[in-house]
């Protein structure tokens, strides 16, 4: 795991810009440095290495292929990368070291770069300049694990892992993007090629970003190599097989992918929560390893939130090396404020706090930690795909004309009558509001989004100005075309919150103590394997991750990890009128950025009416997160 960075313009110091960007993202690779310049073009590669397969000088970068055509600079691991090598020694390639960067540079020249990349199984973001065309590719993995971001001003072009690296350009443009401050009210964190800059892009999952210059301007080309909708459409030619039959196909299949992903020059452990997911890969791991892994949980003194002691039961069953890591709210206190120096843009993911204590300790004992993460989007674990399908459903049945009136007369039903309604759903204080505003949304992806926005009405609570704005936005998102609406919201939820909460979360937390993580349900192998199977294999009844179920049963017997999921929460609630209240207070003084950016009396009247005993920890927490990122601008 690494950082990247370039700079690609015709004048000013390339060297010193590009030391300036890889500096400020040492945490990503604290091992070693190195830097190219190439004067000629104007352009300026820059890369902080973390070491994890070979260790050696060969496979420092930015690296060079052996034919010279190509330079590149990566961020992340190909785990495929030995038997790619031998396909390419069959074809007379040579190499100096045993590093996936030299492969990868091998392939390309080899095959081209568009036919190379999908022979790349693994996690990545990288640039790679072509010196015989005087182009810069940029490309990011499948599903959004490793990050690249990209920004276009005056007469530079520019790239790196983290925002961070961007903002020390001379000339930045640092206008701040009233919708992606929407986004983090209503979601958490920013939706898909946005981020809390204006002019600043992501490079989207799967895609190939081709950049080149002519007449003094630039020129970009994206081409998409991989989605889940073009794998989802390759389902009907897939044979189907018994649900037994499948999980013994899921098992063989994560055997070899874990396999693959345990291997490091290294110490390699894993997070393990004593749910499904990460028992799952661990059990695997513990079946292919020698020696007892090394496994990693978080603990709480809240017992509500608490899954430590699962966890301790799954790792003596399966006869892991384990370590329990606690977090209190003084804890939390620390961590809160570092959150706009580690993820350098409002991210209020409230399970951010937990993942940098974990990723944190379990940096003290190895390198490289194995996770879960992928498998409710990728076999059906969240509520929504079971419970709240109905009413996004029932929502999508009422005509468009009609739905500005049914909306508006669900706010007139009793308490008692919207609890029967929902059948007891309690999964917001202002359910209410979040489906009166999904009733106004123009189709079946902002439906899906408006039930899931903590702040229904997120322009209302913003200043004049920029809820203007956001009212008039057009969505720029696309409902799957897929058999029924459940695999739709999970095909949905693999396109948007894995990669911009969940894998964003992971990274930046992990990246910022240097530890690498890997996620083995999210190889493209599994990926796949999951989107071709009927929706019978991974939810039935109200119960999902069926075919996960089936496999882990054969390693953990099912009391120690059947039971309801509880997620990665902490106990916001309190905390704001604990340990937190000070914090939260200082955020809502009257200062430029509460007054400019929201509607003050509306924020505090809230704050008050948490402070009462009301719950609005959610929607709180998102202002707060925002106005924190804002005074730290100040």
């Amino acid at each position: 795991m690494c950082g990247i960075a370039g700079v690609w313009h015709p004048v000013g110091d390339l060297d010193k810009n590009i030391r300036t960007m890889t500096g400020c993202i040492r945490h990503r690779g604290p091992d070693a440095e190195g830097h190219r310049v190439f004067p000629d073009a104007g352009l300026a590669l820059g890369h902080r290495r973390l070491s994890i397969v070979d260790l050696s000088p060969t496979g420092a970068q930015p690296m060079h292929s052996a034919g010279g055509r190509y330079t590149i600079v990566f961020n992340g691991e190909i785990y495929n990368f030995k038997s790619l090598k031998r396909e390419l020694e069959e074809r007379g390639c040579r190499f100096r070291g045993t590093s996936d960067t030299e492969v990868m540079l091998a392939a390309f020249e080899e095959y081209g770069v568009v036919a190379a990349v999908p022979k790349f199984a693994g996690m990545f973001a990288f640039s790679l300049w072509d010196n015989a065309t005087n182009e810069i590719g940029l490309a990011r993995d499948r599903m959004g694990e490793k990050p690249l971001y990209y920004s276009q001003f005056g007469n530079t072009f520019a790239w790196a892992s983290e925002l961070k690296s961007l903002t020390t350009l001379p000339g930045f443009n640092d206008e701040i993007n009233p919708v992606a401050v929407a986004d983090v009210l209503e979601r958490g964190y920013i939706r898909g090629t946005r981020t809390i800059y204006s002019h600043v892009a992501k490079l989207k999952p799967g895609a190939l970003l081709r950049v080149s210059r002519s007449n003094g301007a630039f020129q970009l080309e994206t081409h998409t190599y991989w989605s889940v909708s073009g794998i989802r459409e390759e389902r009907g030619h897939v044979t189907p097989t018994s649900r037994k039959e499948a999980a013994d196909s899921l098992e063989s299949l994560l055997l070899d992918v874990i396999a693959d992903e345990m291997v490091a020059d290294v110490p390699v452990g894993a997070f393990l929560s004593g749910g499904i997911d990460s028992s799952l890969v661990v059990a695997l791991m513990q079946k292919v390893a020698s020696k007892p892994v090394r496994t990693f949980t978080v603990g709480f003194e809240e017992a509500s939130v608490d899954e430590s002691a699962h966890a301790k039961r799954v790792a003596t069953h399966l006869g892991t090396d384990h370590t329990e890591i606690r977090l209190s709210a003084s804890d939390a206190l620390d961590y809160v404020s570092r959150l706009p120096t580690i993820f350098d843009e409002p991210f209020a993911d409230q399970s951010a706090l937990p993942t940098l204590l974990i990723c944190e300790g379990t940096r003290r004992h190895v390198t490289v930690a194995l996770s879960g993460d992928g498998g409710d989007e990728l076999f059906g674990g969240y509520s929504q795909y079971m419970s709240r399908d109905s009413i996004g459903e029932a929502i999508r049945r009422v005509p468009p004309f009609a739905r500005k009136l049914v909306g508006a007369g669900v706010g007139f039903l009793p308490e008692a009558a919207w609890r029967a309604a929902v059948s007891g759903d309690t999964w917001a204080p202002n359910a209410k509001a979040r489906v009166r505003n999904a009733m106004r949304m123009p189709g079946s992806a902002t439906v899906h989004e408006g039930l899931l926005s903590n702040w229904a009405d997120s322009a209302g609570v913003m200043a004049a100005p920029h809820g203007a704005a956001i009212r008039h936005r057009e969505w720029d998102v696309s409902w799957p075309d897929t058999p029924t609406y459940q695999e739709a919201q999970m095909e949905y939820d693999m396109q948007t919150y894995l990669p911009d909460d969940i894998m964003f979360k992971v990274d930046r937390s992990a990246m910022s103590t240097s530890l690498e993580t890997r996620s083995p349900l999210l190889d493209h192998r599994v990926v796949e394997f999951a989107v071709r199977q009927p929706l019978a294999h991974k939810i039935s009844a109200s119960t999902g991750k069926g075919l996960m179920r089936d496999v882990l049963s054969r390693y953990v017997p099912r009391d120690l990890w059947e039971r309801p999921k509880q997620g990665f929460a902490i106990p916001l609630a309190d905390w704001l009128r604990s340990d937190l209240r000070s914090w939260g207070e200082s955020m809502l003084e009257s200062t430029a950025a509460l007054e400019s950016w929201f509607q003050p009396d509306q924020v505090r009247k809230l704050w008050t009416a948490h402070q009462s005993g009301q719950n609005h920890a959610d929607r709180l927490w998102r202002i707060l997160i925002v106005l924190q990122w804002l005074k730290t601008r100040a």
